[in-house]
């Protein structure tokens, strides 16, 4: 009888530990689930880096699908959404994109083909001289399933003149990174 007794306290204390590792769990997944913020609308990511630069934001020109599949070789099929501006007056080199990838895969392609698209700016010779500098210092982006291009912001005369390049285009990375900062504080 002893026996009977003390196999079923040991089978009612494993059946309790169960339950509340059972119950732990769940209430990890849901504080996980809380604090996981759910990534921001491709409309909100265009919000706020337009409006980090504010009167400075130059790209004017929003491009269609097959204007992006032209420009950027960046298949309609690899993403969800997608937002690309580009300036109308061709002596500006600003041009912001922004595409929201359908999965692991073409978020893949979509990088490699803004990366290449990158490259094609940095050594093309026929760029105004003043634009140079800024594309050298562009950038291409990913955060969450956003995979983004960036030739962006504005710099001080005193700063554009400098004879050290590598200044320039310093400055140039800092005006780019406040788009970073502007998709990432989406992300907090």
């Amino acid at each position: 009888m002893k026996k009977k007794i003390l196999a079923l306290v040991l089978a009612f204390a494993c059946v309790a530990g169960a339950c509340s590792v059972e119950t732990a769990v769940q209430q990890s997944n849901t504080i996980e689930a809380a604090t996981k913020k759910k990534a921001p609308s491709l409309s909100k990511v265009y919000a706020a880096v337009k409006k980090a630069y504010g009167e400075n934001y130059i790209p004017n020109m929003r491009l269609s699908k097959d204007e992006i599949k032209d420009r950027y070789g960046i298949s309609s099929s690899w993403y969800s959404g997608a937002i690309a501006e580009v300036p109308m007056i061709s002596t500006h080199a600003d041009e912001l994109v922004i595409v929201k990838a359908k999965n692991d895969s073409a978020k893949k392609k979509i990088k490699s083909a803004l990366a290449a698209h990158q490259k094609r700016l940095k050594e093309d010779t026929f760029q105004y001289p003043a634009n140079q500098l800024k594309l050298q210092a562009s950038r291409v982006y990913v955060k969450g399933d956003y995979v983004c291009f960036f030739a962006l912001g504005t710099i001080s005369n005193a700063q554009s003149q400098q004879s050290d390049e590598s200044k320039v285009i310093e400055a140039y990375k800092a005006e780019n990174a406040k788009a970073v900062k502007a998709i990432q504080k989406l992300y907090k």
